[in-house]
């Protein structure tokens, strides 16, 4: 980690905390307005008796209350981001800082994907896969999230490494894109692009 520090002007940066927010707030406005459509009448027109009553507050709690998870969500990660510039990748996943894996600490970079369902169906998840040299930071709570443990089955892939998870709606958008410019900023470390059985990058994953 890098105090102080950012990604470069020239850096290729993707945020996805600003796209989820504008996804999650349009989901919040409608789980409000949803909400209201069952009292709403009944303040109106006065018709309801007291099991509607309860029904229609019952109802405006819950779809409310969704309302207000998914706008805290999305505007507590509104800053997130991934970038890639000549130092290494960037990360940042809230207002605390940032995260950068310089390239000179890594000995291979790569990139996972699998289907999200059974049979290759499904959204289609990837993730970006990054080999230290030294191995993975144990104690470093700023990289911790990204540390998986699996076998990769591929030379010169360690099994212990960090992943970093494209969300969902940022692989539909981004997808070409970023995989073009992680291959050609680790051209020297880059390992290729592999598919594994579905199921095996999990949502837990992600980094939204």
């Amino acid at each position: 980690m890098l105090p102080g520090h950012s990604p470069a002007p020239d850096a290729a940066l993707f945020p996805f905390g600003k796209q989820r927010w504008r996804q999650t707030k349009r989901g919040a406005i409608a789980a409000a307005l949803l909400g209201l459509a069952m009292p709403l009448p009944g303040f109106i027109y006065g018709k309801y008796g007291i099991a509607m009553w309860i029904f229609s507050v019952l109802w405006f709690l819950v779809l409310g209350a969704t309302a207000v998870f998914m706008a805290w969500s999305g505007w507590a990660d509104r800053h997130m981001y991934l970038a890639f510039d000549a130092t290494g990748v960037w990360w940042r996943h809230n207002e605390k800082g940032h995260v950068v894996i310089p390239w000179a600490s890594l000995e291979a970079a790569g990139l996972f994907w699998c289907h999200q369902e059974p049979n290759n169906t499904g959204h289609r998840l990837l993730s970006l896969e990054l080999c230290p040299i030294e191995g993975v930071k144990k104690h470093d709570r700023a990289l911790s999230p990204l540390i998986v443990q699996d076998r990769s089955g591929l030379p010169g892939v360690a099994d212990r490494r960090y992943r970093i998870g494209i969300p969902v709606f940022a692989s539909r958008h981004y997808g070409t894109l970023l995989v073009e410019v992680a291959r050609s900023r680790a051209a020297h470390l880059w390992f290729g692009e592999h598919e594994r059985p579905s199921g095996y990058i999990q949502v837990a994953d992600l980094i939204s």
